[in-house]
């Protein structure tokens, strides 16, 4: 073994402990440079606060990588691989995804491309801030769900990681009240016990943990959970999270790494927000390209407030996708965790 002979549950609980450490000088350090102004939208700070948040779970993973004797790259984002083909497949698979996606919606009258709102410098400004900011937004939300929690939950056992889980998902009900926490502690538990009948019981659990996808699957609902938080957020929109999470952890498992979903979730954000001008996740940004406008009354074909995420041709773009990943990318004997290893030595 490579962790120094430390248990998944204690590296999680040295890793949060490194990650609050330097989000705390890190978030000290960025007040005194850059101040938000309150009630002020700042694009330059949010784009700051993403990019702090990606170096202080990465560099927590790097210092992880020294304790555990592992490579750089062993936790989904190997050093050889950045920006490289499997990224720039990313973006076009993201592109194609959008627009599909969006062309559905137009084709039965739920959307309408509007005038062009942006021109000259502008155009250029607010394209390029969108295109660095979902970068940074896809490289800190694909490695928090599918970086080092992964791999180390991969790796926990059952109790520990339900009872993590269950800890996780009641804090969050505790400041949102409404969000059905027994569905999401219910899923969380049934993709638990599967993955544990399915290894064949304790002794293959004791020697290899709950698994990829028992781990998966459960920092999926997770993910969906968190965005249901955002304002204008519905319960199909954060059912479509969990289900492209689960998508970027099937690329996970047939790459060996994240940089191909890294690619995918910056293209198709951006693609969202600023070429087609429609709501992300249920936030409307400003500086997008077009005054593009959704039909009222249709949520299912447009998504309402959640926007083209919550639309049903979002559960069937995705479904499609899963289905060309599978072709394009066969099964590797390797883990994905052997996988980046070899990548990045």
């Amino acid at each position: 073994m490579h962790d120094g002979g430390l248990r998944a549950g204690w590296r999680l609980l040295i890793y949060a402990a490194f990650v609050a450490a330097l989000e705390l000088g890190g978030g000290f350090a960025l007040r005194q440079f850059v101040r938000p102004v309150r009630g002020v939208f700042s694009p330059n700070y949010l784009l700051t606060q993403e990019a702090l948040s990606f170096v202080v779970i990465f560099a927590a993973a790097l210092i992880m990588a020294q304790i555990e004797r592992r490579s750089a790259g062993a936790y989904g984002l190997p050093p050889r691989g950045a920006f490289g083909k499997l990224f720039w497949q990313g973006c076009l698979i993201g592109l194609v995804e959008v627009s599909a996606l969006v062309g559905l919606i137009a084709a039965f009258g739920g959307y309408s491309f509007g005038g062009i709102a942006l021109h000259g410098g502008e155009l250029l400004r607010w394209g390029l801030l969108w295109a660095v900011f979902f970068l940074i937004v896809g490289l800190f939300e694909e490695f928090l769900f599918r970086g080092y929690i992964q791999f180390t939950l991969a790796e926990m056992g059952f109790w520990t990681a339900g009872i993590l889980f269950s800890a996780l998902f009641w804090r969050l009900h505790m400041s949102h009240p409404g969000d059905g926490v027994g569905f999401w502690l219910a899923a969380v538990w049934l993709a638990l016990i599967i993955g544990r009948v399915r290894s064949g019981g304790k002794g293959v659990e004791k020697a290899k943990g709950i698994g990829f996808w028992p781990a998966a699957i459960s920092l999926s609902l997770l993910f969906g959970r968190v965005h249901l938080d955002n304002p204008g957020e519905g319960w199909v929109g954060a059912a479509g999270v969990v289900m492209i999470g689960l998508v970027f952890a099937f690329t996970l498992r047939r790459t060996g790494n994240l940089w191909l979903a890294v690619g995918w979730h910056a293209s198709f954000d951006f693609g969202e927000t600023f070429l087609y001008s429609v709501p992300n996740s249920g936030i409307v940004f400003e500086g997008h390209l077009s005054n593009a406008s959704l039909s009222q009354g249709k949520a299912w074909l447009t998504g309402g407030t959640v926007g083209p995420e919550g639309s049903v041709f979002s559960f069937l773009t995705m479904a499609i996708l899963a289905i060309a990943i599978h072709f394009l990318f066969p099964a590797k004997n390797s883990e994905p965790g052997q996988s980046q290893q070899n990548q990045s030595n």
